[in-house]
C-alpha cells in the first residue's frame, strides 16, 4: 500500500528542511491551521463535546495538538489526545515539540486492537501519492472506513480536491505526487460506510473536509 514509500517521503523531507511545515508538506502554517479549525467544527455537530478522546491520525510534529492548546480546546473541551504516525523519524520529532502529549507510532491499518475513540481526525494524511491511481482510491477509502470504525461519534479528515487543478502550479500537477479527489464521489463513499455525514467545502477551493457522525 506504499507504507514504506510514505514514510521515505516524509522522512526525506524532515531531512531537507527540518522540523517545520515544509517537511509535512504543507504550503504554510496559515494553511495548515485553516484546516485544523474547520476539523474541530465537527465538535458542533457531534453528540458529545466535554471529557472526549481524540485521536490525531497521521498526527505529524503533533501540530493538532499544539493548535487544540493555543486555542484553549484542551482545557474548554477536556480532551484526551493521541497522536498515530507511521514514520518513526516524524514521530520523534512530535515527542521532542510536546512532551506533555502522547504519541505513538501505529498503524491502524495493520494493528487491528486499536481502541475506539470519540474523534477521530486526519489533517492531509490521505493527499500524498505513493502509489498508481487506483489503488490509492483504494487505500484512501480503506483509511476511510477505518477511521469511522474507530470512532464512537466521529470523524473528520479533509482531502485536496478536483477543484484545486485550475489554481495548482504546473510543477505539482505534473509531480504525481498528490492526489485531488473528487468531492461527489467521496460524498457517495461517505454515506455507503455511514449515515450521517457532511461535506464542507465552503472555505477553500482547492480543499474540503468530511465530517462522519455516528
Amino acid at each position: 500500500m506504499g507504507k514504506k514509500q510514505q514514510i521515505e517521503y516524509f522522512e526525506g523531507l524532515l531531512d531537507k528542511h527540518g522540523e517545520n511545515y515544509l517537511a509535512l508538506d504543507w504550503n504554510s502554517p496559515e494553511s495548515q491551521r485553516l484546516r485544523y479549525d474547520i476539523l474541530q467544527e465537527i465538535l458542533i455537530y457531534g453528540r458529545k463535546s466535554a471529557k472526549i478522546s481524540v485521536l490525531d491520525l497521521g498526527c505529524g510534529f503533533g501540530d493538532l495538538y499544539d493548535f487544540f492548546e493555543k486555542e484553549g480546546l484542551i482545557d474548554r473541551h477536556k480532551i484526551n489526545y493521541l497522536g498515530y504516525d507511521i514514520a518513526p523519524k516524524i514521530l520523534d520529532a512530535a515527542k521532542r515539540k510536546h512532551p506533555q502529549a502522547k504519541f505513538e507510532l501505529v498503524d491502524v491499518l495493520e494493528n487491528r486492537e486499536v481502541p475506539q475513540f470519540d474523534y477521530v481526525f486526519s489533517s492531509g494524511v490521505l493527499n500524498i501519492r505513493t502509489m498508481d491511481l487506483e489503488s490509492h482510491m483504494g487505500y484512501a477509502k480503506s483509511m476511510l472506513q477505518r477511521m469511522c470504525e474507530l470512532a464512537k461519534i466521529g470523524v473528520a479528515v479533509n482531502f485536496l480536491s478536483q477543484g484545486a487543478l485550475s489554481i495548482t502550479k504546473a510543477e505539482d500537477l505534473n509531480s504525481g505526487r498528490y492526489y485531488y479527489f473528487n468531492p461527489e464521489e467521496m460524498l457517495r463513499f461517505c454515506g455507503s460506510i455511514c449515515s450521517r455525514y457532511i461535506l464542507r467545502h465552503d472555505y477553500h477551493p482547492g480543499d474540503f473536509t468530511v465530517y462522519l457522525l455516528k
